[in-house]
Protein backbone atom coordinates (compact mmCIF):
# COMPACT_ATOMS: atom_id res chain seq x y z
CA UNK A 1 0.00 0.00 0.00
CA UNK A 2 2.89 2.40 0.64
CA UNK A 3 4.08 1.83 -2.94
CA UNK A 4 0.59 2.60 -4.27
CA UNK A 5 0.41 5.73 -2.13
CA UNK A 6 3.77 6.93 -3.44
CA UNK A 7 2.32 6.69 -6.95
CA UNK A 8 -0.89 8.41 -5.89
CA UNK A 9 1.00 11.16 -4.06
CA UNK A 10 2.95 11.98 -7.22
CA UNK A 11 -0.36 12.20 -9.09
CA UNK A 12 -1.82 14.57 -6.48
CA UNK A 13 1.31 16.74 -6.51
CA UNK A 14 1.16 16.93 -10.30
CA UNK A 15 -2.52 17.94 -10.24
CA UNK A 16 -2.03 20.46 -7.44
CA UNK A 17 0.86 22.04 -9.32
CA UNK A 18 -1.48 22.68 -12.20
CA UNK A 19 -4.13 24.32 -10.03
CA UNK A 20 -1.98 26.47 -7.76
CA UNK A 21 0.47 29.32 -8.10
CA UNK A 22 3.65 27.70 -9.53
CA UNK A 23 2.25 27.15 -13.03
CA UNK A 24 0.83 30.68 -13.42
CA UNK A 25 4.23 31.93 -12.25
CA UNK A 26 5.95 29.87 -14.93
CA UNK A 27 3.61 31.30 -17.52
CA UNK A 28 4.97 34.80 -16.91
CA UNK A 29 8.34 33.68 -18.32
CA UNK A 30 7.30 30.95 -20.73
CA UNK A 31 4.54 30.49 -23.20
CA UNK A 32 1.76 28.23 -22.00
CA UNK A 33 2.63 25.60 -24.60
CA UNK A 34 6.18 25.37 -23.20
CA UNK A 35 4.78 24.59 -19.77
CA UNK A 36 2.67 21.83 -21.29
CA UNK A 37 5.64 20.45 -23.22
CA UNK A 38 7.79 20.45 -20.09
CA UNK A 39 5.24 18.61 -17.96
CA UNK A 40 4.48 16.23 -20.83
CA UNK A 41 8.17 15.38 -21.32
CA UNK A 42 8.47 14.71 -17.59
CA UNK A 43 5.70 12.14 -17.92
CA UNK A 44 7.46 10.52 -20.90
CA UNK A 45 10.74 10.29 -18.97
CA UNK A 46 8.97 8.75 -15.98
CA UNK A 47 7.24 6.25 -18.27
CA UNK A 48 10.59 5.24 -19.79
CA UNK A 49 12.12 4.74 -16.34
CA UNK A 50 9.16 2.60 -15.29
CA UNK A 51 9.44 0.48 -18.45
CA UNK A 52 13.14 -0.15 -17.90
CA UNK A 53 13.05 -0.75 -14.14
CA UNK A 54 9.74 -2.40 -13.27
CA UNK A 55 9.43 -6.17 -13.28
CA UNK A 56 7.01 -8.65 -11.73
CA UNK A 57 7.69 -9.00 -7.97
CA UNK A 58 9.50 -12.36 -8.27
CA UNK A 59 11.87 -10.88 -10.86
CA UNK A 60 12.61 -7.61 -9.13
CA UNK A 61 16.20 -7.55 -7.90
CA UNK A 62 15.19 -5.33 -4.98
CA UNK A 63 12.46 -7.73 -3.77
CA UNK A 64 13.58 -10.67 -1.62
CA UNK A 65 11.69 -13.91 -1.01
CA UNK A 66 10.14 -12.64 2.23
CA UNK A 67 8.72 -9.58 0.46
CA UNK A 68 7.29 -11.71 -2.34
CA UNK A 69 5.61 -13.97 0.22
CA UNK A 70 4.26 -10.90 1.99
CA UNK A 71 2.69 -9.74 -1.28
CA UNK A 72 1.25 -13.21 -1.90
CA UNK A 73 -0.12 -13.36 1.64
CA UNK A 74 -1.93 -10.07 1.09
CA UNK A 75 -3.73 -11.44 -1.97
CA UNK A 76 -1.26 -10.29 -4.63
CA UNK A 77 -0.90 -12.41 -7.77
CA UNK A 78 2.87 -12.93 -7.88
CA UNK A 79 2.85 -16.06 -10.05
CA UNK A 80 1.15 -14.70 -13.15
CA UNK A 81 4.25 -15.08 -15.32
CA UNK A 82 4.82 -18.65 -14.14
CA UNK A 83 1.19 -19.72 -14.52
CA UNK A 84 -0.59 -17.08 -16.58
CA UNK A 85 -4.34 -17.33 -17.06
CA UNK A 86 -5.34 -18.61 -20.49
CA UNK A 87 -5.20 -15.90 -23.12
CA UNK A 88 -8.31 -15.24 -25.16
CA UNK A 89 -9.90 -12.42 -27.08
CA UNK A 90 -12.04 -10.31 -24.72
CA UNK A 91 -15.69 -11.11 -25.17
CA UNK A 92 -19.01 -9.59 -24.20
CA UNK A 93 -19.39 -12.34 -21.63
CA UNK A 94 -16.25 -11.08 -19.90
CA UNK A 95 -17.70 -7.59 -19.59
CA UNK A 96 -21.00 -9.08 -18.48
CA UNK A 97 -19.12 -10.88 -15.71
CA UNK A 98 -17.54 -7.69 -14.36
CA UNK A 99 -20.77 -5.72 -14.76
CA UNK A 100 -23.06 -8.23 -13.04
CA UNK A 101 -21.11 -8.55 -9.80
CA UNK A 102 -22.52 -6.75 -6.75
CA UNK A 103 -19.19 -6.33 -4.96
CA UNK A 104 -17.55 -4.89 -8.07
CA UNK A 105 -20.42 -2.43 -8.47
CA UNK A 106 -19.69 -1.36 -4.91
CA UNK A 107 -16.20 -0.22 -5.88
CA UNK A 108 -17.37 1.25 -9.19
CA UNK A 109 -19.95 3.47 -7.50
CA UNK A 110 -17.58 4.20 -4.64
CA UNK A 111 -14.94 5.42 -7.08
CA UNK A 112 -17.46 7.68 -8.82
CA UNK A 113 -18.36 9.20 -5.47
CA UNK A 114 -14.73 9.58 -4.38
CA UNK A 115 -13.59 11.28 -7.57
CA UNK A 116 -16.59 13.63 -7.50
CA UNK A 117 -14.89 15.46 -4.63
CA UNK A 118 -11.65 15.60 -6.60
CA UNK A 119 -13.38 17.11 -9.60
CA UNK A 120 -15.09 19.71 -7.44
CA UNK A 121 -11.64 20.91 -6.37
CA UNK A 122 -10.30 20.80 -9.91
CA UNK A 123 -13.18 22.73 -11.47
CA UNK A 124 -15.36 24.76 -9.11
CA UNK A 125 -13.20 25.45 -6.06
CA UNK A 126 -11.20 28.40 -7.50
CA UNK A 127 -14.40 29.86 -8.94
CA UNK A 128 -16.09 29.51 -5.56
CA UNK A 129 -13.34 31.48 -3.80
CA UNK A 130 -13.29 34.28 -6.38
CA UNK A 131 -16.98 34.68 -7.22
CA UNK A 132 -18.66 33.64 -3.97
CA UNK A 133 -16.00 34.69 -1.44
CA UNK A 134 -14.91 37.86 -3.20
CA UNK A 135 -11.20 37.08 -3.41
CA UNK A 136 -8.87 38.06 -6.21
CA UNK A 137 -6.92 35.43 -8.12
CA UNK A 138 -3.68 36.05 -6.21
CA UNK A 139 -5.39 35.49 -2.85
CA UNK A 140 -7.31 32.47 -4.13
CA UNK A 141 -4.16 30.95 -5.64
CA UNK A 142 -2.56 30.61 -2.22
CA UNK A 143 -5.72 29.35 -0.54
CA UNK A 144 -6.43 26.86 -3.33
CA UNK A 145 -3.09 25.21 -2.61
CA UNK A 146 -3.91 24.42 1.03
CA UNK A 147 -6.48 21.66 0.43
CA UNK A 148 -4.09 20.02 -2.05
CA UNK A 149 -1.35 19.96 0.58
CA UNK A 150 -3.84 18.33 2.93
CA UNK A 151 -4.79 15.81 0.23
CA UNK A 152 -1.15 14.81 -0.33
CA UNK A 153 -0.76 14.24 3.41
CA UNK A 154 -3.92 12.12 3.41
CA UNK A 155 -2.68 10.00 0.51
CA UNK A 156 0.58 9.18 2.30
CA UNK A 157 -0.99 8.50 5.67
CA UNK A 158 -3.62 6.14 4.28
CA UNK A 159 -0.99 3.76 2.94
CA UNK A 160 0.90 3.67 6.23
CA UNK A 161 -2.37 3.21 8.15
CA UNK A 162 -3.52 0.35 5.91
CA UNK A 163 -0.20 -1.48 6.12
CA UNK A 164 -0.07 -0.95 9.89
CA UNK A 165 -3.49 -2.60 10.23
CA UNK A 166 -2.29 -5.59 8.20
CA UNK A 167 0.82 -5.96 10.38
CA UNK A 168 -1.36 -5.96 13.49
CA UNK A 169 -3.42 -8.84 12.15
CA UNK A 170 -6.44 -6.96 10.83
CA UNK A 171 -8.39 -8.56 8.01
CA UNK A 172 -7.73 -7.41 4.45
CA UNK A 173 -11.22 -5.93 4.35
CA UNK A 174 -10.64 -3.78 7.44
CA UNK A 175 -7.16 -2.74 6.31
CA UNK A 176 -8.36 -1.61 2.88
CA UNK A 177 -11.96 -0.52 3.46
CA UNK A 178 -11.22 1.13 6.81
CA UNK A 179 -9.13 4.04 5.44
CA UNK A 180 -11.53 4.44 2.52
CA UNK A 181 -14.56 4.69 4.79
CA UNK A 182 -12.83 7.02 7.27
CA UNK A 183 -11.63 9.20 4.41
CA UNK A 184 -15.10 9.49 2.91
CA UNK A 185 -16.54 10.35 6.32
CA UNK A 186 -13.98 13.15 6.65
CA UNK A 187 -14.90 14.37 3.17
CA UNK A 188 -18.43 15.13 4.39
CA UNK A 189 -16.88 17.99 6.41
CA UNK A 190 -17.32 20.01 3.24
CA UNK A 191 -20.93 20.68 4.25
CA UNK A 192 -19.61 22.82 7.10
CA UNK A 193 -18.79 25.54 4.57
CA UNK A 194 -22.54 26.20 4.29
CA UNK A 195 -22.75 27.24 7.95
CA UNK A 196 -20.03 29.87 8.25
CA UNK A 197 -19.19 33.24 6.74
CA UNK A 198 -15.55 32.99 7.78
CA UNK A 199 -13.16 32.32 4.92
CA UNK A 200 -10.70 30.74 7.36
CA UNK A 201 -13.31 28.24 8.50
CA UNK A 202 -14.35 27.51 4.93
CA UNK A 203 -10.76 26.68 4.01
CA UNK A 204 -10.43 24.58 7.17
CA UNK A 205 -13.54 22.54 6.31
CA UNK A 206 -12.37 22.05 2.73
CA UNK A 207 -8.87 21.05 3.87
CA UNK A 208 -10.43 18.37 6.08
CA UNK A 209 -12.61 17.23 3.18
CA UNK A 210 -9.73 16.98 0.71
CA UNK A 211 -7.49 15.32 3.31
CA UNK A 212 -10.25 12.73 3.64
CA UNK A 213 -10.43 12.37 -0.13
CA UNK A 214 -6.70 11.64 -0.21
CA UNK A 215 -6.96 9.28 2.76
CA UNK A 216 -9.65 7.30 0.89
CA UNK A 217 -7.63 7.07 -2.33
CA UNK A 218 -6.40 3.48 -1.88
CA UNK A 219 -9.43 2.24 -3.81
CA UNK A 220 -7.31 0.51 -6.46
CA UNK A 221 -6.21 -1.95 -3.79
CA UNK A 222 -9.77 -3.29 -3.83
CA UNK A 223 -9.67 -3.77 -7.59
CA UNK A 224 -6.66 -6.06 -7.22
CA UNK A 225 -8.23 -7.84 -4.25
CA UNK A 226 -11.75 -8.34 -5.68
CA UNK A 227 -11.39 -8.72 -9.45
CA UNK A 228 -11.55 -12.22 -10.96
CA UNK A 229 -7.99 -13.39 -11.59
CA UNK A 230 -8.46 -13.52 -15.38
CA UNK A 231 -10.38 -10.23 -15.58
CA UNK A 232 -8.30 -7.78 -13.53
CA UNK A 233 -7.68 -5.58 -16.58
CA UNK A 234 -11.35 -5.51 -17.60
CA UNK A 235 -12.40 -4.78 -14.03
CA UNK A 236 -9.87 -1.97 -13.78
CA UNK A 237 -11.11 -0.49 -17.05
CA UNK A 238 -14.74 -0.44 -15.93
CA UNK A 239 -13.64 0.92 -12.53
CA UNK A 240 -11.76 3.77 -14.20
CA UNK A 241 -14.54 4.46 -16.70
CA UNK A 242 -17.32 4.73 -14.15
CA UNK A 243 -15.14 6.62 -11.71
CA UNK A 244 -14.16 9.19 -14.31
CA UNK A 245 -17.75 9.80 -15.35
CA UNK A 246 -17.67 12.13 -12.35
CA UNK A 247 -15.40 14.42 -14.37
CA UNK A 248 -18.41 15.01 -16.63
CA UNK A 249 -21.17 14.92 -14.04
CA UNK A 250 -19.66 17.02 -11.24
CA UNK A 251 -19.04 20.30 -13.11
CA UNK A 252 -22.39 20.11 -14.90
CA UNK A 253 -24.52 19.19 -11.88
CA UNK A 254 -22.92 21.80 -9.63
CA UNK A 255 -23.34 24.40 -12.38
CA UNK A 256 -27.05 23.58 -12.55
CA UNK A 257 -27.51 23.64 -8.78
CA UNK A 258 -25.73 26.83 -7.73
CA UNK A 259 -27.15 30.29 -8.19
CA UNK A 260 -25.53 33.69 -8.59
CA UNK A 261 -25.78 34.29 -4.84
CA UNK A 262 -25.49 30.84 -3.23
CA UNK A 263 -23.06 27.94 -3.63
CA UNK A 264 -24.72 25.93 -0.83
CA UNK A 265 -26.48 23.42 -3.14
CA UNK A 266 -23.10 22.51 -4.64
CA UNK A 267 -21.70 21.52 -1.23
CA UNK A 268 -24.90 19.60 -0.45
CA UNK A 269 -24.54 17.65 -3.70
CA UNK A 270 -20.90 16.65 -3.10
CA UNK A 271 -21.68 15.68 0.50
CA UNK A 272 -24.67 13.56 -0.57
CA UNK A 273 -22.58 11.80 -3.23
CA UNK A 274 -19.92 11.09 -0.62
CA UNK A 275 -22.52 9.48 1.66
CA UNK A 276 -23.57 7.26 -1.28
CA UNK A 277 -19.92 6.24 -1.59
CA UNK A 278 -19.79 5.23 2.07
CA UNK A 279 -22.91 3.13 1.62
CA UNK A 280 -21.46 1.51 -1.51
CA UNK A 281 -18.30 0.33 0.25
CA UNK A 282 -20.20 -0.69 3.36
CA UNK A 283 -23.27 -2.43 1.94
CA UNK A 284 -22.31 -3.53 -1.57
CA UNK A 285 -18.66 -4.52 -1.19
CA UNK A 286 -19.01 -6.31 2.14
CA UNK A 287 -16.35 -8.98 2.74
CA UNK A 288 -13.22 -8.47 0.64
CA UNK A 289 -12.49 -11.66 -1.30
CA UNK A 290 -11.54 -12.43 -4.88
CA UNK A 291 -14.61 -12.85 -7.03
CA UNK A 292 -15.16 -16.02 -9.07
CA UNK A 293 -14.69 -16.10 -12.83
CA UNK A 294 -17.87 -17.60 -14.37
CA UNK A 295 -15.89 -19.05 -17.29
CA UNK A 296 -13.34 -20.77 -15.06
CA UNK A 297 -16.13 -22.08 -12.85
CA UNK A 298 -17.91 -23.48 -15.90
CA UNK A 299 -14.69 -25.13 -17.07
CA UNK A 300 -14.16 -26.80 -13.72
CA UNK A 301 -17.78 -28.00 -13.71
CA UNK A 302 -17.36 -29.51 -17.20
CA UNK A 303 -14.13 -31.22 -16.14
CA UNK A 304 -15.79 -32.63 -13.04
CA UNK A 305 -18.72 -34.00 -15.00
CA UNK A 306 -16.54 -35.59 -17.70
Amino acid sequence: MIAWDTFNTIAHVRVSAGRCRPVPALRTGFAAFRVRITTGLASVVWGAVWWLVYREPKRMRMANAAEVEHIRGGGGLVDLEDAPPPRKIPSWSDFAAVLANRKLWGIYLGQFCLTSTLWFFLTWFPTYLVEYRGMDYIQSGLLVSLPYVAAVAGVLLSGFASDALVRRGASLGLARKGPITVGLLLSTAMIGANFTDSTAWVIAFLCIAFFGNGFASITWSLVSALAPRRLIGSTGGVFNFIGNLSSIATPIVIGLLVSETSFAPGFVYITAVTVVGILSYTLLVGRVERQPDPEEDAGRADAASA
